[in-house]
């Protein structure tokens, strides 16, 4: 396959990144994992910025590196567009300047930068300095230099890493707006620790601990089947697509209809219509025997299909038109009679969801 595929060992101080992880053309896998995993470290290794002890690397269908045979390609011939966690501007050059440094070799350099500058709404600013731009603004400058290269594989380093949770939030919508457009033909490599990057913008996940590879797998298999206690308390969220409706008049709530489902979202009133990912911890889901058992505006009839034992508590996993999880003590359970095939009512309070594009 074309894409990116590597198959290395590195040796980092006390951690040996071991892992083997293929990304076709026009996929984003996000690879997650807690802090000193080696996930930067094997980001590293693709780009050509870290040489593996042992191992393969390929992009676009070709070889850029092989330990046994030599083979170090340097990260200017990879065809890879990198953008690092503090972006790697070069502050003495402007907005322009540093989309055009990555393209120097490129006879078609002056169109491609203002393409990508437009695509990303910061050609108003092609002119200023890194130091005039806030974070969210520098970030798109990275985007499009990365964009702007003649590349086979997207790199991405933490790209939220140094941006307050506001901006955060309105960044990711734009990544996402942004991977479709430029990863269409480009494998995409994502390297995160948040599990709303992991849920919202991976096609797949591949989930990296103490230097290994515990988990590949689809979000939703991965969400589902969490293997380890890290990968448990990252995927600990119910994420679902649904689509805002229309604001009632003085209604303080907003629906969100998800499937045959409708939620009601309290404090979401200026969200444009459209499709929307909503995200609730199972901590947030209470279960009952009946509706109407509390005040919770959503309330809905699921099925238990599978009951997890997790160190101090348990995991309901339920379909109610759209799959929920739920973490309740064990006492409650008792009293419910959980079990698989057991009809329940699970309530989620409007104000303990969060809705965001």
């Amino acid at each position: 396959m074309s894409g990116l595929e590597l198959a290395v060992e590195l040796r980092r101080g006390p951690l040996t990144v071991e892992a083997e992880l293929a990304v076709a053309p026009g996929e984003t896998v996000v690879l997650v994992g807690p802090s000193g995993a080696g996930k930067t470290t094997l980001l590293r290794a693709a780009a050509g910025l870290a040489r593996p002890q042992r191992g393969r690397i390929r992009i676009g269908g070709r070889d850029v590196f092989d330990a046994q045979a030599g083979l170090d390609l340097p990260p200017w011939r990879r065809r890879a567009g990198v953008v690092f966690q503090d972006y790697a501007l070069f502050p003495h050059l402007s907005v322009r300047g540093n989309v055009l440094y990555g393209l120097r070799r490129l006879p078609d350099a002056a169109r491609r930068c203002e393409e990508w500058l437009e695509a990303l709404g910061i050609a108003a600013l092609a002119d200023r300095r890194p130091g005039q731009l806030s974070g969210g603004q520098q970030q798109r400058v990275a985007l499009a230099r990365a964009a702007a290269t003649d590349s086979d594989v997207l790199l991405l380093d933490e790209p939220f890493g140094s941006l307050d949770p506001v901006t955060r939030r309105s960044v990711r919508s734009e990544l996402r707006a942004f991977l479709q457009r430029a990863g269409r033909d480009r494998a995409t490599l994502l390297v995160s620790h948040d599990y709303l990057d992991a849920l919202t913008l991976g096609d797949r996940l591949a989930v990296l601990e103490e230097g290994r590879l515990t988990q590949v797998g689809s979000r939703d298999e991965v969400l589902v089947r969490p293997r380890t206690p890290f990968l448990a308390a990252l995927t600990s969220h119910n994420v679902l697509e649904g689509e805002a409706l229309p604001p009632e008049p003085g209604s303080d709530l907003r629906t969100v209809r998800v499937g045959r489902l409708e939620f009601h979202v309290a404090g979401a009133g200026e969200l444009p219509c459209g499709p929307v990912f909503l995200a609730f911890g199972p901590h947030e889901v209470a279960l009952l025997p009946h509706a109407g058992a509390i005040s919770a505006r959503n309330q809905f009839p699921a099925v238990v299909r599978e009951v997890i034992p997790l160190p101090d508590r348990l995991r309901v996993l339920m379909d109610a038109g759209a799959p929920l999880m739920a973490d309740v003590v064990r006492s409650a359970a008792a009293d419910l009679g959980l079990a698989e095939g057991r009809s329940v009512v699970a309530a989620v309070k409007s104000t303990a969801i969060e809705v965001y594009r």
